[in-house]
């Protein structure tokens, strides 16, 4: 008997060590399982490389998105950078720049001038040739639409488009109901942007372009709580005498808010109605 039983002990020892071994190695597995859930899969990188975004390049096809109803706008904030700590009190700013001006090749041309005076400010080239501003003049043409314009021609709509397309950076046409509030967002684009603005001027019958101002705050500083005391105007009508407005003044000449007020009218054109328009202030706003 004694015989027999020796193998069978030496059966139940295989079988113990046997079953421990399993325990072994299903505990190494589930602390592996445990340490990957932990972690994520071992193939994945610590971090991912993220490919940067493409900046956008204008062209010549690049064109603004001008609201011809006048619809709110919201503006940009002011860049980023360093600035001078605010001082509460009179501000006044002006970009124009001597040696820019050029005058509208004919009477009709006041819109191709402004564009063409705009552009120069803008830089970094100054083209002073009759023949840039017909080319100007086609382009203002091109963009304008029925609507923007009833008897054809230059529309405040199209003039938005070509300051895009012929590299002024991105312009919109905004419709404001009062002097004040056309003024106070002339005011704001300038100081945001440090581009010119256009003014459709003589009820809508001439384009100016805006340089600068004067106000009683800085409107980076204190939105809405500043008032524009006057505008540096650029008039492509210059220095030709106008038979209803009078004698036109030279480029950046400062015009109070009286001035201002004589010349800068609501919208009214002989040609029909323009609903959205009629009886508002429209103007050409960098953003």
């Amino acid at each position: 008997m004694a015989r027999r039983s020796k193998p069978r002990w030496r059966a139940l020892i295989g079988v113990g060590a046997y079953a421990a071994l399993c325990v072994v190695l299903a505990s190494a597995a589930w602390v592996a399982v445990g340490t990957a859930a932990a972690h994520g899969p071992a193939a994945m990188p610590s971090t991912i490389a993220v490919a940067p975004a493409p900046t956008e390049t204008p062209t010549a096809t690049d064109s603004a998105t001008p609201d011809p109803t006048g619809t709110p706008f919201t503006w940009p904030s002011f860049p980023a950078g360093p600035t001078p700590s605010p001082t509460p009190g009179p501000f006044s700013m002006d970009i124009y720049k001597a040696g820019t001006f050029i005058s509208q090749h004919d009477k009709e041309a006041c819109m191709a001038g402004a564009v063409q005076n705009m552009l120069n400010i803008i830089g970094p080239n100054v083209n002073l040739t009759p023949a840039h501003q017909v080319v100007i003049s086609n382009t203002i043409i091109a963009n304008t639409t029925k609507s923007d314009s009833l008897n054809g021609g230059y529309g405040p709509a199209g003039w938005a488009i070509t300051m895009t397309q012929l590299g002024g950076g991105h312009y919109k046409l905004l419709i404001d109901d009062s002097l004040n509030q056309a003024m106070d967002d002339a005011a704001t684009a300038l100081r945001k942007t440090n581009r010119p603005v256009g003014l459709l001027a003589w009820k809508g019958a001439h384009a100016w372009v805006m340089t600068g101002f004067q106000s009683t705050y800085d409107p980076r500083y204190y939105p809405g709580f500043f008032t524009v005391t006057g505008a540096y105007i650029v008039d492509p009508f210059y220095p030709r005498l106008s038979s209803i407005w009078g004698q036109t003044l030279p480029p950046d000449t400062f015009r109070d808010m009286t001035a201002m007020a004589k010349n800068y009218l609501p919208w009214k054109r002989p040609e029909g109605h323009y609903p959205g328009r009629d009886g508002k202030w429209l103007l050409v706003v960098p953003y």
